[in-house]
């Protein structure tokens, strides 16, 4: 009997010790589309967009410092981050622009758009309730090889830390990186 109730001890700690909470999974949201209905016209290309080697993370990271990255517990991004830019990118300039289709990077030789957008990402980051995003684009003619526009772009937005509002936040910073690609789109056609 004595050997039994040890074994039941033994068996309900390692099983209680096998749970884990579960993890909990975000993603970047496009800005709300209306439906548009217009005939695509025009092709604009988007990328490579690099971003900055801890971003690649598949955990969503929180800076207690500019030196000092912290991983949340359990909170993972739905997709790798540098995917989830390009889809929230492509939406939104598509929200802008509804007679242009965006075509991902890399694109065939033979069928590259007139122009595309590449993007680099510095800096996408909380630090002390700060989002920041700090970045570079160019609007590129294809044809021609010419950088048709180039802008630095570095903002602030405050934010909370958990996981659901920094990916909110995250998603609002590009919605504002996509509206200036737009405006110098604009200016292109």
């Amino acid at each position: 009997m004595r050997v039994f109730i040890i074994l039941c001890l033994v068996g309900s700690l390692i099983t209680g010790c096998q749970q884990s909470p579960r993890k909990q999974y975000y993603l970047l949201s496009a800005t709300p589309t209306a439906n548009h209905g217009i005939e695509i016209t025009r092709t604009l290309g988007l990328g490579p967009i690099d971003v900055a080697d801890y971003l690649r993370n598949s955990q969503i990271t929180i800076n207690r410092n500019a030196n000092h990255l912290l991983t949340t517990d359990n909170a993972y991004w739905g997709e790798p981050l540098q995917k989830g830019i390009m889809r929230v990118l492509t939406v939104n300039l598509m929200n802008h622009q509804p007679d242009t289709i965006i075509e991902a990077f890399p694109w065939r030789s033979d069928s590259a758009p007139k122009f595309s957008l590449r993007l680099s990402i510095y800096d996408l980051q909380i630090i002390n309730g700060e989002a920041l995003i700090n970045a570079s684009w160019k609007l590129i003619n294809n044809e021609t090889k010419a950088v048709l526009t180039q802008q630095h772009f570095v903002r602030n937005k405050p934010s909370g830390d958990s996981p659901a509002q920094i990916a909110a936040i995250y998603s609002e910073l590009l919605a504002e990186i996509a509206a200036e690609m737009n405006k110098a789109i604009a200016i292109q056609n």
